[in-house]
């Protein structure tokens, strides 16, 4: 009982993981800053080599200072330390798939046991899904936050109309004009 007073008397504590994806990681860096003003317990985590290149490009920590409680933490993305991540590298991921959430689910896992005080809640990535598995198994709330532009979002959200105006499904292709380049 004792414990639970002191739980409910310290902000929230919010975990914040995005997919290792420059766009990904903008737009919940932006989500991150807003709870962190609300006054939450925010801790970021983000890839090793992400991280770096924030802090490199980037005065982020000196920005992130003015909230007391923000904290960055970094993961391996399960790609060895000298691939270059430039080009195609994001299909190189997802071509070892399995080797690469294992890597990222241990790390995840890891970080979330050995957090103090507790994390209370994460806030995944809407493209990942490993993070739903370690937040179940820790028995931790889980939110998926889609990083998706509003265009994206107009367009999923417009195809049932699209549907029901029998626009979709394209039964052919030949009303559509093709430029080769």
């Amino acid at each position: 009982m004792e414990q639970d007073r002191s739980s409910q008397s310290r902000p929230p504590h919010v975990l914040v993981f995005p997919l290792p994806l420059q766009g990904h990681i903008n737009s919940m860096i932006k989500l991150a800053e807003l709870l962190a003003i609300a006054g939450f317990k925010l801790t970021f985590l983000n890839s090793h080599h992400n991280h770096e290149r924030l802090v490199k490009f980037n005065n982020i920590a000196a920005h992130f200072e003015r909230y007391p409680g923000f904290q960055f933490k970094t993961i391996t993305d399960g790609l060895p330390l000298d691939h270059p991540r430039s080009g195609n590298w994001f299909l190189d991921m997802l071509e070892d798939t399995m080797e690469v959430e294992l890597k990222m689910k241990e790390s995840l896992r890891e970080v979330l046991v050995n957090s103090s005080p507790p994390v209370d809640c994460i806030i995944g990535d809407g493209f990942l899904s490993f993070d739903l598995d370690v937040a179940k198994e820790l028995g931790i709330p889980i939110i998926f936050f889609r990083t998706s532009n509003p265009r994206s979002f107009w367009v999923s959200y417009s195809i049932p109309d699209i549907i029901q105006a029998g626009e979709l499904p394209i039964n052919g292709l030949s009303h559509f004009k093709y430029k080769s380049f």
